[in-house]
């Protein structure tokens, strides 16, 4: 190894970060990476030998919530150190409990469900006061397409609206999601409990299942819905 050679260049969302080099040559297979504010971490170092010239692949692990950007350290191997230039990328996660809801409602319902936040990201990710999200069938898309492909349409009708019209049966609406309690960023490994107001669409047909999903940032809180009568008088 030579001490002197360029700095390696680590990339990667934490959990895990990478760097590779040909210019290695023979390293021990274990050393330690030192990132800014943090204690020396463990550094894995595999060789791939299929390569030609051989390649060192180096890694290290970052807590989770290890915010993006770059940063400059070092590693140690053997007893020699050499400089490190680490990029941090974002990694946006966020975890619902519970992870799934199973509701029932009738068409034009207001329902208030509270659900449980967590970021396990690098990024804060904002929770809108207010959202939308669509309810569809379960193979809805599927069906209408493949009856639109199979069946022979009228002739005052193309393949093309025969589908855009299954999909659209298919489809429960709309669903506005207002978030009554606990609207706001949600900072890296921040914990919220929410109060939501979902308001179902007047196109939720009775004893008809849709399946939809609200999202917040990347992730999403999956939500199996029902469809019921309206009460008498509605």
């Amino acid at each position: 190894m030579n001490p002197q050679a360029k700095p390696l260049h680590f990339r990667g969302a934490p959990l895990r970060l990478t760097a590779t080099s040909v210019e290695l040559g023979q390293v021990p297979k274990s050393g330690f990476a030192f990132f800014p504010g943090a204690a020396p971490l463990p550094l894995r170092v595999r060789t791939i030998r299929e390569t030609n010239p051989s390649v060192t692949q180096l890694s290290f692990r970052l807590p989770k919530t290890t915010s993006p950007g770059r940063y400059d350290g070092k590693v140690e191997l053997g007893g020699c150190e050499m400089p490190i230039r680490i990029e941090v990328h974002a990694r946006p996660q966020m975890r619902f409990y519970p992870p799934w809801l199973s509701l029932e409602a009738h068409p034009g319902e207001r329902l208030e469900i509270n659900v449980s936040a967590v970021n396990q990201g690098n990024v804060k990710v904002p929770i809108e006061r207010r959202s939308t999200f669509c309810l569809l069938e379960p193979r809805g898309v599927d069906v209408a397409i493949y009856h639109a492909l199979t069946e022979e349409p009228p002739p005052n009708q193309r393949r093309l609206d025969r589908a855009a019209e299954g999909i659209a049966e298919s489809h429960g609406g709309l669903v506005r999601a207002t978030v009554r309690e606990g609207a706001g960023d949600l900072a890296p490994g921040e914990f919220r409990e929410l109060l939501v107001e979902l308001h179902f669409s007047d196109r939720v047909k009775p004893r008809r299942t849709y399946y939809g999903a609200w999202f917040l940032g990347e992730s999403g809180l999956g939500i199996q819905v029902e469809g019921t009568q309206p009460p008498e008088g509605i």
